[in-house]
């Protein structure tokens, strides 16, 4: 009989300490989709249909400022979910590697490797960056989310790693 998987023996590895937020995937994900259906909806609507600009604008504006204006309006858009979520990475810590996880692939890179640690906080969240000393998959730098509670008892146990915040 054939064998379609390969067994591991998970107790040999050490274990993952996840340092990002559980809310990255809903930001980096859930919501940037979300955002572009409804508003790619409106925007095709303006565009392509006949009367939707007419419609929309309710005589406040000419159909073709409005169809000027939802294109910028989806590009702006589009660009801010970009800089603020969408570049959002998962990230996971054991004794000897950090894992970067962007939902689709996970990389590992050792903590040698990185160069510094800034924290920024925006509204209710801190986004920190992982600085790398060379380009990696994801790049020289690696924004996510912070978890206050597992980032402060990672760093309480590393505290190698904490001397690299900046």
């Amino acid at each position: 009989m054939a064998r379609f998987f390969i067994e591991y023996n998970m107790s040999n590895l050490p274990p993952t300490h996840q340092l990002s937020s559980n809310l990255t995937l809903p930001f980096k994900l859930v919501f940037p989709t979300a955002w572009l259906a409804f508003f790619g909806t409106i925007t095709a609507y303006i565009l392509f249909s006949e009367d939707g600009a007419y419609i929309i604008a309710g005589g406040l504006f000419s159909p073709d400022k409005l169809r000027i204006g939802s294109i910028i309006f989806m590009l702006l858009g589009f660009a801010m979910l970009y800089l603020f979520f969408i570049r959002l990475q998962r990230i996971d810590a054991d004794t000897d590697f950090i894992y970067v996880n962007n939902y689709f692939r996970t990389r590992r890179y050792p903590y040698h490797n990185i160069e510094k640690i800034t924290e920024h906080r925006y509204f209710l969240s801190k986004i920190g960056n992982i600085y790398l000393k060379e380009a990696g998959h994801f790049g020289k730098r690696i924004p996510f989310m912070i978890s206050r509670r597992r980032y402060k008892e990672f760093l309480e146990a590393r505290p190698d790693i904490a001397a690299l915040r900046k």
